[in-house]
C-alpha cells in the first residue's frame, strides 16, 4: 500500500469523522432551539408554536447541511495543515478531533442536565 494511499484513506477517515462531528454539532443545536421554542407557548397556541419550531428547524438544516461541505473542507484542510506543523501529523490532527468531540459532549451534557459534568482526574 503507497503513501499516498494511506494519506487518502486517513483523509476519507477525517473527512468521516468531521461529518459526524458536524451532525453532532447541528443535533446540539436544533435540540437548543427547539427548547427555545417550546417556551413560546406561554405566549402563542401549540399549533403555531409547532408550525415556527418547524420552520426552524427546516431552516437551520438547510442552511447548515449546504455549508456543511466546504466547512467539511476547509477545516479538514487547517486541521492538517496545523498537523504538518508538529512532528507527529497523524496523532495531533486525531487529538485536534478528539477535543472537538469532548467539547460537543461537553455541551451536550450540558444541554440535556443543565450542568457542567464533573471531571476528576486521579
Amino acid at each position: 500500500m503507497s503513501s499516498s494511499t494511506k494519506q487518502s484513506l486517513f483523509h476519507r477517515f477525517l473527512s468521516f469523522y468531521f461529518r459526524l462531528l458536524c451532525i453532532l454539532a447541528v443535533d446540539l443545536v436544533v435540540t437548543i432551539i427547539n427548547g427555545r421554542v417550546l417556551g413560546l407557548t406561554s405566549m402563542y397556541e401549540k399549533p403555531i408554536v409547532t408550525l415556527i419550531g418547524m420552520g426552524v428547524v427546516l431552516l437551520l438544516f438547510f442552511f447548515l447541511f449546504s455549508i456543511i461541505d466546504g466547512l467539511t473542507k476547509f477545516v479538514l484542510k487547517m486541521t492538517v495543515e496545523m498537523g504538518n506543523l508538529l512532528v507527529f501529523r497523524k496523532t495531533a490532527v486525531l487529538l485536534i478531533l478528539s477535543g472537538i468531540s469532548f467539547g460537543i459532549y461537553m455541551l451536550y451534557y450540558h444541554t440535556w442536565f443543565g450542568v457542567w459534568p464533573k471531571i476528576q482526574l486521579n
